[in-house]
């Protein structure tokens, strides 16, 4: 029994000893905290911390360690034990201390807690079960911030996809956060799917976003406050659950700082007919029946007269009908005018059956409507695969149908058939306006051709009226579906079809000596645009980065207001690195796309519309094709739907192998039209990680447009003075605000050891539009005249070279966007000589060439053009040092000049010449160097 005793003492004995040297090995201090005494419940908060190891054993983050920490209520019962994660920066010696920032999270239930840290080796063990001494707990008072109570609101059991129907809640306010009537307070809802059993269980799901209400006045706690919501249904029909929310725009949703998520009730998404053709089709095949019936009586009967004009007006109503059904397919619909084109069209259609003999007519009309609904189906299927409907160049890519077969597939729903179903009854109506026409004659016919001429001209005055009050409608467009609402799908075509023709049929082929013309002009200019010494290739082998940055101008550059730098960050660029202040603005009607084109192919714009759609299928010798023939990994990225500016096309005929667009990016911070530029940076870090070296990335931010409204508050740091509330000072907050995302992204950059090889070059993409007024002139620094206001738009030209000193930071050389490509292949080390590219390589002997820009007017070193009817006489010769008016006759040669660039560009572009040219002075110049 002794021996017993003596067994148990000596184990009992090592298991303290044990205890005591795995707590010798664990201990923990706090020596700073930094914890706040309230905290809001659900937050996410920073807390700075000094962590010391007390212990023996060192704190290895690529061992697993990492500071936590747990909650518990004051009698100790744990809430909350595994806390988020704040990685050590370093390895944690044993005796010594780390400062770090720890992520910290609030429990979700208000109240009173108990915080303890704690150092937790991931998947092993937390350093607190090991016996040592432990930090003291920390009190904290949990507060309910961002909580609401739903008193009514009426959930609609039945909706149709893509309808909007109204709601009245009534909310009251359970937290402590006062809901202010400024915007960034709304209330919202969530679409969540059947099976769904929390709020958003992937991060992902894409009906989570719904339609904003804002609060018409502040609503304080315990207040109430009625709203009239707008609710919009899914997109695709189902069972649904419909969940109430709020937001509180940048900073969270309410839900995800609550306890319980919000109730959710179920709701049956059906489909819509109207826009998916059922409607349509089953009325047809009902008015075939109808007419079978009449037929079959054999005697006088109120609707024979109007079936025997059947045919005619099945015809016009399908060809008008079905475009309402193309343009459903983006949640769009044909505004008032737009209808009125469409029937005034359609029915100008169904007239041009009369010039067939009687026996024909009918079957014509079927064959018309069957053929525009295979292209309206292709219409459909192409927007969904695209985004945008298809151009004329479009078919160009008609041989590319192979390859993407399956993509197509893919495309095709079975909610097509309802386009097509109408057809077997519409077959039929025309059998039967074919005999009662033999029977009772052609005036129901002729009185419905009335009709329909009526419809023309309505549709021909809608037209006239949209030409004055819309003139640039078809030229400066961002989306074909745009331009498609306003005056129907066909018409679309038609237009567009027929300018094709037009160019092709008026436009001759250029026969040998006129590409040998433009050959030579390109051969005289090549020493403009060659890579010369010292500065060629002093970035061979480097990475590159192109950010173009929406309505950058150079004005901002060093501007202060009431001594605060708006753009801090570039304006340390502008000190100590390359900047071009003197860039001209040569975009036209394309705007963005323009200086996409211009960036990256060295060619100017066209008159008269957007090149993006007019050149898509041009085979050009462009930076990202030329790169991507040196061993470039070569990708864009813009957080924006890929059809705006036809980009999805643009991208890849620009020679980009991957283009990123907003379906490729995470949902986060917005501002303006989608992902700020904060968050678009952030993430295109780590597809930058993911490429191979060297690569060439060209990034489009969004920021705010123009009229730059809405402005988010949360994200205004910058003090604008008396320009706050206006559009001149949201435009301050945007550029202050990409200059600070720029920093963080150029940090991340050497973080992830990219900065080091890596030329990064910045421009802005066009001026900001702002009504040229004395006040904006002011702001500005430019006189309030003509020659002020075109010489005020110009945008900046950043390029940062690693390792590289400059002689001089600022370059006043007159520049424009067509210099970007030569200037940026000359600094890789690639020579741009053999290229036909109209720009120059700034850093080389690029001459004195004018510069191109908008309205054909142009600009060098000493004169300024300021373009009148387009002859030399009809302008304005200024000369620069003087800001005088000189005579016309001092500007000959530059203006002689300027028309010779627009001239050869207009060629290249129109006969897709780029890469022919480039061939010939492959044969006549070599390859370069």
């Amino acid at each position: 029994m002794e021996r017993t005793w003596k067994l148990i003492a000596a184990l009992l004995g090592a298991l303290s000893c044990a205890a005591s040297a795995v707590a010798g090995e664990s201990a923990v201090s706090v020596i700073e905290n930094a914890v706040p005494t309230t905290i809001e419940a659900g937050s996410e908060i920073s807390v700075r911390l000094v962590v010391a190891n007390d212990g023996s054993i060192p704190w290895a983050p690529d061992e697993g360690y990492a500071l936590s920490y747990h909650w518990s209520d004051l009698e100790g019962e744990i809430v909350v034990w595994d806390g988020r994660r704040s990685p050590f920066p370093d390895v944690v010696a044993p005796g010594s201390g780390v400062e770090l920032i720890a992520v910290l999270e609030a429990p979700r239930v208000p109240g009173e807690y108990l915080l303890q840290w704690d150092v937790v080796q991931e998947g092993v063990r937390w350093l607190s079960g090991g016996g040592a001494p432990q930090p003291d707990q920390v009190r904290v008072s949990v507060y309910s911030g961002h909580a609401f109570e739903l008193l009514h609101g009426a959930v609609p059991r039945i909706m149709m996809t893509d309808s909007v129907v109204d709601v009245e809640l009534v909310l009251r306010n359970q937290g402590k956060r006062t809901w202010l009537p400024d915007g960034r307070f709304a209330a919202s809802y969530h679409w969540l799917g059947r099976d769904e059993t929390s709020p958003r269980p992937d991060g992902q799901n894409p009906a989570w976003e719904g339609r904003r209400t804002s609060f018409p006045f502040a609503v304080g706690t315990g207040e109430t406050v009625a709203l009239e919501m707008s609710v919009e249904g899914p997109r695709r029909p189902g069972l649904w659950k419909l969940q109430w929310d709020l937001v509180e725009e940048g900073v969270c949703w309410f839900s995800d700082r609550l306890a319980e998520p919000p109730p959710a009730e179920t709701v049956l998404v059906i489909p819509d007919p109207a826009r998916h053709g059922s409607w349509w089709s089953l009325l047809v095949l009902g008015a075939a029946a109808t007419a079978v019936s009449v037929f079959k009586l054999g005697r006088p009967h109120l609707l024979i007269g109007l079936f025997a004009a059947g045919d005619l007006l099945w015809c016009a109503g399908a060809l008008s009908i079905k475009q309402g059904f193309v343009l459903a397919e983006k949640g769009d619909s044909p505004s008032t005018s737009g209808w009125l084109l469409i029937v005034g069209g359609a029915a100008a259609l169904g007239l041009l059956t009369f010039v067939l003999p009687e026996r024909f007519r009918g079957w014509a009309r079927w064959v018309m409507v069957a053929g525009v609904t295979l292209l309206l189906w292709a219409d459909s299927v192409y927007l969904r695969f695209f985004g945008d409907l298809p151009a004329a160049s479009a078919l160009s890519g008609i041989g590319q149908l192979k390859q993407t077969g399956a993509s197509i597939r893919e495309m095709v729903m079975l909610r097509d058939l309802w386009l097509w179903l109408d057809l077997l009854p519409g077959l039929v109506l025309i059998l039967i306006a074919i005999r009662l026409r033999r029977v009772i004659g052609p005036r129901p016919s002729q009185a419905a051709a009335a009709a329909l001429g009526v419809m023309v001209v309505a549709g021909c005055l809608a037209g006239a009226r949209l030409s004055l009050t819309q003139p640039t409608l078809i030229g400066q467009v961002f989306r074909r579906t745009a331009v498609a609402q306003e005056i129907g799908v066909l018409n679309l075509h038609l237009v567009d079809g027929a300018g094709s023709m037009a160019r092709r049929v008026f436009e001759t082929e250029l026969d040998p000596d006129k590409i040998d013309e433009i050959t030579t002009w390109f051969r005289e200019t090549a020493s403009q645009r060659a890579g010369t010494e010292p500065l060629f290739a002093v970035a061979e082998g480097a990475s590159l980065v192109m950010l173009q940055v929406e309505s950058l101008q150079t004005f901002v550059i060093g501007l202060e207001i009431d001594g605060q730098e708006v753009t801090p960050f570039l304006n340390r660029w502008a000190e100590d690195g390359l900047w071009f202040s003197n860039v001209t603005d040569q975009t036209g009607q394309g705007r963005s796309s323009d200086s996409e084109l211009m960036t990256q192919a060295s060619l100017l714009p066209m008159e008269g519309g957007a090149a993006a759609f007019r050149f898509a299928a041009n085979d050009f010798t462009s930076l990202a094709d030329v790169l991507s023939r040196h061993g470039y990994d070569t990708l864009s990225a813009v957080p924006f739907e890929g059809a705006f500016w036809n980009r999805r096309q643009t991208h890849a005929a620009y020679g980009y192998r991957r283009s990123y667009f907003a379906e490729d990016f995470v949902a986060g911070e917005t501002v303006g039209w989608g992902l700020s530029d904060r968050a678009f940076l952030e993430q295109v870090v780590k597809k930058l990680v993911a490429a191979n070296r060297p690569f060439a990335a060209y990034l489009l931010t969004l920021s705010l447009h123009h009229p730059f409204e809405g402005f988010p508050p949360q994200l205004d740091t910058l003090d604008v003075g008396k320009w706050d509330g206006t559009a001149f000072g949201n435009f301050l907050h945007t550029m202050h605000f990409f200059d600070s995302s720029l920093a963080s992204f150029v940090a991340a950059l050497d973080r992830e050891g990219l900065a080091g090889n890596t030329v990064i070059a910045v421009w802005g993409d066009h001026d900001a539009g702002f009504p040229w007024t004395e006040e904006t002139a002011s702001a500005m620094g430019a006189p309030h005249d003509t020659v002020g206001w075109y010489l005020s738009q110009e945008v900046p030209l950043f390029i940062r070279v690693p390792g590289v000193e400059w002689p001089s930071a600022e370059r006043v050389v007159p520049a424009g966007h067509i210099d970007v490509a030569p200037t940026l292949l000359a600094l890789l080390g690639v020579d741009p000589a053999p290229y036909p590219f109209l720009g120059r390589n700034l850093l080389g002997d690029h001459g004195d060439r004018p510069v191109v820009g908008e309205y054909g007017c142009w600009r060098d070193s000493k004169r300024l053009f300021l373009q009148g009817d387009g002859a030399l006489d009809d302008g304005t010769c200024i000369e620069l040092a003087t800001m005088n008016e000189v005579p016309n006759t001092e500007c000959r040669a530059g203006y002689e000049s300027a028309i010779r660039t627009e001239e050869m560009s207009a060629l290249i572009l129109e006969h897709d010449l780029q890469r022919v040219v480039h061939e010939a002075l492959l044969a006549t110049m070599g390859p370069g160097r």
